[in-house]
């Protein structure tokens, strides 16, 4: 008989949020039910923890199941039902990512237009430095109270020589 090893909390977390917490026998669920993480393929019969082989069941399908193996059908429709959430949650994962990629470069575009509108004033962007106390300004107030800040600052306080610059920049926010 092969040697039990014991499932970790996290592993039969991931195990029942994957199943809905629902018996995947009788479709019973949290909180009516005690659920139980079941292997598909017995351990007595050489199956082990892998998620793929893990089940969510309620006490009394577990244990009136014992090592009774489910029938192949109904083995391949339930790897199928998890390869196919495990995908649409790697969808969802890259759908995240990108979005946040494109948030990053939409902000950075953001304060590319300040820079480029303060180039175009007195010939001066930003440091490493000031493009991330734009973006600090940009989170705080939003990029359009930034830009008209920008506009009136460089507008009153700035009369063409380099002290003028260092005092509009600072009279942006």
């Amino acid at each position: 008989m092969a040697k039990r090893k014991t499932l970790s909390k996290k592993i039969r977390f991931e195990v029942f949020k994957r199943d809905s917490f629902t018996c995947q026998y009788c479709g019973r669920s949290a909180p009516d039910v005690i659920l139980e993480v079941d292997h598909i393929n017995p351990v007595a019969n050489g199956g082990d923890n892998d998620i793929m082989n893990l089940i969510t069941s309620c006490r009394d399908c577990n244990r009136g199941k014992g090592k009774t193996e489910l029938s192949d059908s109904e083995t391949i429709k339930k790897k199928k039902e998890q390869l196919d959430e495990l995908n649409e949650r790697r969808n969802q994962l890259e759908m995240m990512l990108e979005w946040e990629q494109g948030l990053h470069n939409f902000v950075e575009d953001q304060i590319d237009a300040i820079e480029q509108f303060l180039q175009s004033t007195c010939g001066q962007g930003f440091s490493e430095y000031g493009r991330k106390w734009c973006k600090g300004l940009i989170n705080k107030f939003g990029f359009e109270e930034v830009y008209e800040s920008s506009k009136i600052s460089m507008d009153r306080y700035y009369d063409g020589d380099e002290g003028s610059t260092t005092k509009a920049f600072n009279y942006i926010e």
